[in-house]
């Protein structure tokens, strides 16, 4: 079952803003209870798809449905950002309190939830990212991976069906990139969390279901992580690099050695060890 469905969408920037970073044409099913991947370069259209999922864009062309609700019905507007949570590169624009808890009872609070259900919901949000024991503190003097899950969990709090992550862990080191991504995954899986992670780096995205490739505004390439980065060429021509384990596989498939095509360190070494 689809929960987001986009029908020949296309959006461009007006008033004199770059149009190379709008989209056109895009046809895309997510299935509920997804880890959908959205790669491309700086520039390729991956924000612009992400706020039209969230309804701060509107199409130009098209429909963009979520839950059946279609973003141009102004009256539910409210309704869809309730349904879809996005957490954006920089956590600290995010971030609208002092101490932690405040900041994750924000949400539900404009929400009209009762104080009670708020209180629950922010033990399962900060819970749910690892972060019990913070609740009391500033999010200021948190790394920024812990940052990032802050944000995460503030998100939770409202009881989103989809969570968007655009570029979320670009500002991040790769300890706070694990975390995020890790949180992201545990989400999908123990919640049924519907994920849509939105990344140019490529090692974030070889435990994904679904991996699409967006070039100039436009999807280039779909499918499982194993079928998308064994096309190095249409990875190129996206402006992207393969994976590293990806990379190597293809360089050894190339010089003549009989190579699957391959994502993780682990499976490239057993691959190798194998070799006669």
């Amino acid at each position: 079952m689809s929960i987001i469905e986009l029908k020949n969408v296309s959006f461009d920037y007006k008033n004199g803003e770059d149009t190379s970073r709008g989209v056109k044409n895009i046809d895309l099913r997510i299935e509920k209870g997804a880890f959908c991947v959205l790669l491309g370069h700086n520039g390729s259209g991956k924000s612009t798809l992400a706020k039209l999922l969230n309804g701060f864009l509107i199409p130009d062309a098209g429909d963009v449905t979520i839950d059946g609700i279609n973003t141009r019905e102004e009256k539910r507007i409210f309704e869809i950002r309730a349904k879809v949570g996005m957490v954006f590169q920089n956590p600290d624009n995010q971030m609208v309190a002092s101490i932690i808890e405040d900041d994750l009872a924000f949400g539900p609070e404009n929400l009209g939830i009762p104080p009670e259900e708020i209180r629950k919901r922010i033990d399962w949000a900060l819970s749910a990212v690892d972060m019990e024991a913070y609740r009391s503190g500033t999010p200021y003097k948190l790394s920024g991976g812990q940052k990032q899950r802050v944000a995460i969990a503030a998100i939770l709090a409202m009881l989103p069906e989809i969570l968007i992550l655009d570029e979320a862990t670009a500002m991040l080191d790769p300890k706070g990139r694990a975390e995020v991504i890790e949180t992201a995954k545990r989400l999908n899986k123990e919640n049924g969390m519907t994920v849509v992670l939105i990344t140019h780096y490529m090692d974030e995205a070889i435990d994904a279901d679904d991996v699409i490739v967006l070039c100039d505004g436009e999807i280039v390439n779909r499918g499982t992580p194993k079928k998308v980065f064994g096309e190095p060429e249409l990875i190129k021509k996206a402006g992207l690099e393969l994976p590293v384990a990806s990379r190597v596989a293809h360089a050894l498939r190339e010089a003549g050695y009989p190579l699957p095509p391959i994502l993780k360190d682990e499976e490239l070494v057993e691959a190798i060890c194998q070799l006669k």
